[in-house]
């Protein structure tokens, strides 16, 4: 058993299923926070585009979590996961530019005073959600590519596959058996 048939396996389809469910975590307390700051009256554009992006997130990993458990995943939401990885990866970097450093004091709340606390939190779970992010778009481009590499294998042997005697095609006249003509 090669590495190579570690992707036919549970074992990597329950690994992203829970990377799937931790970007799920993510995405849902990012967006409680950043919609806690919203309704306090920063809806400045800084908070759009994180906004969207974890609600994106949100509702498309709520099915695509599921996905791996099925025995026919082959790492189908590649695509998806490479272009979710770069919008995290782009949010995580507008975030870090906003609050790291200690700007997170440029953000405070009318009466409740700075919340550097939840800045750090927003930071926190863009890096929670890329890391995992980044895992699904390994795994699932190493299932794809076995996958793909394996089904390829599978249309040379058939093509290539030599007949055994009395098994190939039959030059028999229209309705005299095979047998019969030999």
């Amino acid at each position: 058993m090669g590495l190579g048939d570690f992707f036919l396996g549970r074992v990597p389809r329950w690994l992203l299923f829970f990377s799937n469910f931790m970007v799920f975590v993510s995405s849902t307390i990012l967006v409680g926070i950043i919609s806690y700051y919203v309704r306090h009256d920063y809806r400045g554009t800084i908070w759009i585009y994180p906004l969207v992006i974890a609600v994106i997130t949100l509702f498309i990993y709520l099915i695509a979590m599921f996905l791996p458990i099925l025995k026919g995943y082959r790492g189908y939401m590649l695509p998806l996961n490479f272009i979710m990885t770069y919008l995290w990866v782009t949010a995580l970097i507008f975030a870090a530019q906003r609050f790291a450093g200690g700007r997170c004091r440029a953000f405070p709340i009318p009466g409740r005073g700075s919340r550097c606390s939840l800045t750090h939190a927003i930071l926190a779970f863009w890096i929670i959600g890329f890391v995992f992010l980044l895992f699904n778009t390994i795994m699932e481009a190493l299932m794809w590519a076995h996958h793909w590499r394996d089904s390829r294998r599978t249309l040379h042997d058939e093509k290539h596959q030599q007949l055994a005697p009395g098994t190939g095609p039959s030059t028999a006249p229209a309705g005299v058996t095979p047998a019969a003509a030999v």
